[in-house]
């Protein structure tokens, strides 16, 4: 989410964070020029522990979302002089042409529509129990902050991917139906698909595909033969960054987000825009009738899908 930010600097917040950040030193991934005191009171010692609580949050969002690279980001709003909602641009095609010298130039088309993106908040909530702080289990409240997270990124996938699917209808001329109700995507179907974006000189840089459906294809040898896998790199600290997969020059992004038995191909330079108008917040409240306290994660985005005919689809369907 490219940053982070906090509002509150509220004491279950500033508690969660130096129970991390004292946690992380005793295991010996802070130096020890960081110190803690009980009695810390600086103005910079809770906003610098509120930041660790929200670090492990965003932590959490980063590697678990696929939706934000199917898009292109725009933060204007972020810097506080929107009005709640922003316009872009809906792409209407201009034609260029040739000019004789000293000919007039004939405009061939509008060349700009636009559409209005009013971004909303999401959160995400987790509990943090008075036993967590008490006892010292740093662990445990990590674990919530995480949950918290990845809820964020399932909200935008979802959030993402359903309206890239939304517009893969007839009345937009990009869907291809698979001829059954129950019969699957196959090669074949992605070639149409692929054939309908293309036609309309856009570029497929994604597939996204349900498990169910990338397990099918993965039974098709005309797709198997045309997958192809990158090369798994290692890294010093022996972790494996994750294989990239491709289908011809379209990278293949497996997500539960999409609906079961939908396909699609996107453009991600054209098809939509995603509007940022917060990075992840990190606020907490107290529960009703309980000791306990949640610690609530929020961001504020909307999604403007701009060109249709930069999105097209396989579904399962008869027709």
């Amino acid at each position: 989410m490219n940053g982070i930010s906090q509002i509150g600097g509220t004491s279950l917040c500033e508690g969660a964070g130096k129970l991390l950040m004292k946690d992380a030193t005793n295991k010996g991934y802070l130096k020890e020029s960081v110190r803690f005191r009980e009695d810390i009171n600086t103005t910079t010692g809770g906003a610098l522990f509120v930041t660790a609580l929200s670090t492990v949050i965003r932590e959490a969002v980063e590697p678990n979302m696929v939706g934000l690279e199917l898009l292109q980001l725009n933060t204007d709003l972020m810097n506080g002089g929107g009005k709640g909602a922003i316009k872009l641009p809906k792409d209407v095609r201009t034609v260029a042409a040739e000019v004789e010298e000293g000919g007039a130039i004939s405009y061939t088309g509008t060349g700009y529509t636009s559409i209005t993106v009013s971004p909303t908040k999401k959160v995400a909530a987790s509990k943090i129990t008075w036993e967590m702080m008490k006892r010292g289990m740093a662990s445990m409240v990590a674990l919530e902050a995480k949950r918290a997270g990845k809820a964020l990124a399932r909200k935008i996938d979802s959030d993402i991917i359903g309206g890239l699917e939304a517009v893969v209808t007839n009345g937009n001329g990009n869907r291809v139906a698979t001829g059954g109700a129950s019969t699957r995507v196959d090669y074949d179907d992605l070639i149409d698909a692929r054939a309908k974006l293309e036609a309309e000189d856009f570029k497929a840089t994604h597939l996204i595909l349900h498990p169910d459906d990338y397990a099918a294809l993965c039974k098709d040898d005309d797709f198997k033969q045309a997958l192809y896998r990158g090369t798994v790199v290692t890294a010093g600290n022996g972790k494996l960054f994750p294989t990239a997969e491709t289908f011809g020059e379209s990278k293949i992004v497996k997500t539960s987000q999409i609906t079961s038995g939908t396909s699609i191909f996107v453009d991600a330079d054209e098809a939509g825009t995603f509007v940022k108008e917060t990075d992840v917040e990190v606020v907490d409240g107290r529960l009703d009738a309980s000791v306990d306290t949640e610690v609530i994660a929020l961001t504020s985005y909307g999604i403007g899908i701009q060109n249709v005919k930069a999105i097209a689809g396989v579904q399962m369907a008869l027709s």
